[in-house]
């Protein structure tokens, strides 16, 4: 098909499928985003329905489910804004709440200063760890036993937990 024939077969139906789109919400920019997602998807498959007339009812398949896509995404979104909102309220937060940054600031400062504690070796392998290497990897990269680097990373997990004992305290509280 040509890609002129293409445009005019897609400018007839647009007005059917606003008329159709109409009957699933009110809201114009809906409408016309309802259109172009169905125009936009369909462009894909029309040489197979060309001249056929079940055209505009293949259309409004794909319509319906662009619909019922965006409504289930935004329902997800919803439910997680609502599970949000109601986890702030509990901590005592009205909205609009904002996070404290400066807080975040100091808690990633006193875990630089408890890591620069560590010994050299104990920093580097932890970091390694952290980064998402595995105990095998680890134990081939730095020419170790695997239990000697589960256990230099134990150490330095309690050694970390004691250094910041401070906000576990207050995670309890």
């Amino acid at each position: 098909m040509e890609s002129k024939q293409l445009n005019l077969t897609l400018q007839k139906n647009q007005g059917i499928l606003k008329n159709i789109a109409f009957k699933f919400t009110k809201d114009p920019e809906e409408i016309e985003e309802l259109v172009q997602e169905t125009m936009v998807r369909s462009i894909k498959y029309l040489d197979k329905f060309f001249n056929n007339p079940k055209l505009v009812a293949w259309l409004y398949v794909i319509m319906k489910n662009v619909y019922i896509n965006h409504y289930r995404r935004n329902q997800k979104q919803v439910q997680y804004e609502n599970y949000q909102s109601v986890g702030y309220k509990d901590e005592g937060c009205s909205e609009p709440f904002t996070q404290n940054a400066v807080e975040g600031k100091f808690v990633m400062n006193d875990i630089q200063i408890a890591l620069k504690k560590l010994p050299t070796d104990y920093y580097d392998l932890f970091m390694r760890y952290m980064d998402g290497y595995k105990y095998r990897e680890l134990a081939d990269e730095f020419d170790m036993p695997e239990g000697t680097i589960k256990t230099r990373i134990h150490h330095t997990r309690k050694f970390l937990q004691k250094q910041l004992s401070v906000y576990k305290k207050r995670m309890s509280a």
